[in-house]
């Protein structure tokens, strides 16, 4: 073979290598979207994450109705003792319950979990509802 021949080839195949990068680079940007739209879907209905999710919402509910019993205890024990460290033990329980409710309903809204709730557990949690308000029962 002709050494201008060789030389023409080789030249042709660096051309063709530098146009080939950035194209492939700009068809992945173009195609990104649809992509991550498939990644995504494909994550969330991920057997591992169904079942995860599934179950921090049973876990998160629970403690909720936990969490906010434990308020009529500390309350009950502040109408024996009304000292400092039983209003403070009342006020931490009663940031805590608040947390966890904040924590259930932020994960009723995100996409990888939100369809896998329960169908008996709600889509978020009532403040009107004595079982899941943090406040201590009224007697």
């Amino acid at each position: 073979m002709n050494e201008g021949i060789k030389t023409r080839w080789i030249v042709a195949g660096v051309i063709a290598a530098l146009l080939l990068i950035p194209a492939i680079f700009g068809a992945r940007v173009a195609l990104s979207g649809l992509f991550g739209q498939g990644g995504a879907i494909i994550n969330k209905n991920d057997a591992v994450n169904r079942v995860a999710a599934q179950e921090r919402f049973e876990s998160l509910y629970a403690e909720i109705h936990a969490a906010d019993k434990r308020l009529d205890v500390l309350a009950d024990a502040i109408a024996l003792n009304p000292s400092y460290t039983n209003m403070t033990n009342l006020t931490g329980a009663r940031n805590y319950c608040l947390s966890v409710v904040a924590d259930y309903d932020a994960e009723a809204r995100k996409y990888s979990a939100r369809d896998f709730r329960a169908i008996d557990l709600p889509d978020q949690i009532d403040s009107y509802d004595p079982t899941t308000d943090c406040q201590e029962t009224q007697k």
